[in-house]
């Protein structure tokens, strides 16, 4: 990570302005990021978008070229954290049903599940990128499990 973005960590930039309010729900941004994930991937994977799909599916299914090892992947692109109120940082991200029916689809089919997650800049180039295990990746995300899980520009997404 360059120096600005640990200037931007030092400033406290993981959640910005309180009023800015943008609409990270919106399927045009859902759909950048997806395919600014799916890029990450490159060529290393085969991939199926999954664009129609039940509630608690994954977005993507990744199967890794070299040995055939499936994932089933959670895009999810936010503009900012929010603040609890003791002042820690968290990222809500799904309800919690939809969070319980991804956590079924995982146990039912077997496959690491991961929660790709941008944050801040934009969906198409995040400033921020984590790879957190399904398991981990609660509904109301703390700060210091997305920073236990952050992926560097030069590194691959998966294990």
């Amino acid at each position: 990570m360059g120096i600005l973005g640990q200037l931007e960590r030092a400033l406290g930039v993981w959640y910005p302005d309180p009023d800015a309010d943008p609409d990270d729900t919106n399927p045009v941004v859902t759909v950048a990021f997806r395919e600014y994930v799916m890029g990450r991937l490159g060529e290393a994977y085969s991939l199926a978008d999954r664009e129609e799909r039940k509630v608690g599916e994954p977005d993507l299914v990744a199967v890794r070229n070299s040995d055939e090892k499936r994932f089933d992947l959670i895009t999810c692109y936010r503009s900012r954290m929010f603040a609890k109120e003791d002042g820690d940082a968290y990222l809500p991200w799904t309800s919690p049903e939809t969070y319980a029916a991804y956590l079924k689809y995982a146990e039912q089919e077997g496959n690491p599940c991961y929660v790709i997650f941008g944050l801040h800049g934009f969906a198409d180039e995040p400033k921020f990128l984590f790879s957190v295990p399904l398991a981990e990746a609660v509904f109301d995300l703390p700060r210091s499990v997305l920073k236990k899980y952050e992926v560097a520009a030069t590194k691959d997404l998966l294990p």
